[in-house]
């Protein structure tokens, strides 16, 4: 009776035999250049989604509130500080601080732009500490009628630190004259060109909010768990009051990019998908060209099983090989991104990232792994049928 042990070596010998014909050997070889390269690109285009993705999470993170507290007519002093303290109080929250914000029209000699103007409360490390952070020039000073801008908003008003800028808003009657006291640098292309900042007591004056804020912003320790801190906001404040966290505010791009993430893993699969059609071609032309030695070991008691057994080994082998080489490229392509970053995209359209960012994430590494393994052993496994259906009369007729 023949052995399993006895497959299992007539399977290697099938593989690394040197009497193996040149075009099996070269549809092989192929198959695992086929993986190979859909396994690399496969995990290389998703850390580079993933990176984007992780670029884009700090930037947002590192600009504004985590959190925002909102209600329909603003929110007034008097219930702000009633609620201050208790949210302060809540697992996670790092600090919380009231702002007002608004647009308005800053015009400088001849040139005039719409920004989005927001105050910064100085008597508030927390929210302080941000501007502080970012100030690529001058000093964070806003007391009066103190302005910071963003760097691209700078660069397109041709302002440099000590200038005067008129700001235009619907409140106020007439232009304002701010003077530039800081320029700072967040390296979120859209917020440097769109944003800037004045002090909470300026803002209350020019957008007419005296008596309330637009609203409270909360920074997290931890910003990931800011959907467990909007659960516990809303038992403390009631649904009176719009809770956001910065992952609602931002849905649709975050959104967009798993979108694109799941679309470019389905398209870049399908090289995969070509590699393993040569798989199938290499194991129907093997079972045709080694009918004689099925119908021998048929003959001498092999199942169905194993017969299939020595086919889908050969296809698991190129599978493994081909996902192993792709591992290595991939990983290797990984490093060669992150360690030299070419600036190649323009920071304009994304977001202020020139270059190819990476972060490879385990948990997607092993799904690719497991995709390119499975489509080899499917692609094996109707070969290895025809193979295992063979009766040893017919094979050995002609023999």
């Amino acid at each position: 009776m023949i052995s399993a042990l006895m497959i299992f070596k007539i399977a290697v010998r099938y593989i690394f035999s040197r009497k193996r014909k040149r075009l099996v050997s070269f549809m092989g070889f192929i198959s695992t250049l086929g993986i190979a390269v859909g396994v690399s690109c496969l995990i290389t285009v998703i850390a580079v989604m993933n990176g984007f993705r992780s670029e884009l999470e700090n930037r947002i993170i590192g600009q504004g509130p985590h959190i925002i507290i909102e209600q329909q007519y603003g929110i007034g002093h008097k219930e702000y500080q009633e609620k201050i303290a208790s949210i302060q109080d809540i697992e996670n929250v790092k600090g919380a601080y009231p702002f007002i914000w608004g647009q308005a029209v800053f015009s400088f000699r001849s040139k005039a732009y719409g920004v989005g103007l927001r105050s910064i409360d100085l008597k508030n490390p927390t929210d302080k500490d941000k501007i502080i952070r970012q100030l690529y020039a001058g000093e964070p000073r806003l007391e009066g009628n103190g302005l910071v801008i963003g760097k691209e908003l700078a660069s397109v008003l041709g302002v440099f630190v000590g200038d005067d800028i008129d700001v235009i808003t619907s409140f106020a009657s007439k232009p304002q004259k701010l003077r530039v006291t800081g320029i700072f640098y967040s390296g979120m292309y859209e917020y440097d060109l769109n944003l800037a900042y004045i002090s909470l007591d300026k803002a209350s004056e020019i957008f007419g909010t005296t008596g309330s804020f637009n609203g409270i912003g909360v920074d997290l320790i931890d910003p990931l768990k800011a959907a467990y801190v909007k659960s516990r906001l809303l038992d403390i404040l009631g649904y009176d009051f719009y809770v956001r966290t910065w992952m609602e505010l931002n849905q649709n791009l975050f959104s967009a990019l798993k979108l694109e993430k799941f679309a470019m893993f389905l398209i870049l699969t399908l090289i995969i998908v070509v590699a393993a059609l040569n798989i199938i071609s290499m194991l129907t032309v093997m079972v045709t060209d080694k009918r004689k030695d099925i119908g021998i070991l048929k003959a001498i008691g092999a199942t169905r099983l194993m017969v299939m057994g020595v086919f889908s080994f050969q296809g698991f082998v190129i599978g493994v090989s081909g996902i192993a080489l792709g591992a290595l490229g991939g990983a290797g392509l990984v490093f060669i991104l992150d360690r030299w970053r070419f600036p190649i995209l323009p920071e304009s359209i994304y977001y202020g990232i020139n270059y190819l960012p990476v972060k490879i994430s385990v948990n997607d590494s092993l799904i690719v792994l497991a995709a390119a393994l499975f489509i080899s052993l499917l692609a094996s496994a109707y070969p290895a049928y025809q193979a295992s259906r063979l009766e040893p009369v017919e094979a050995l007729r002609y023999e």
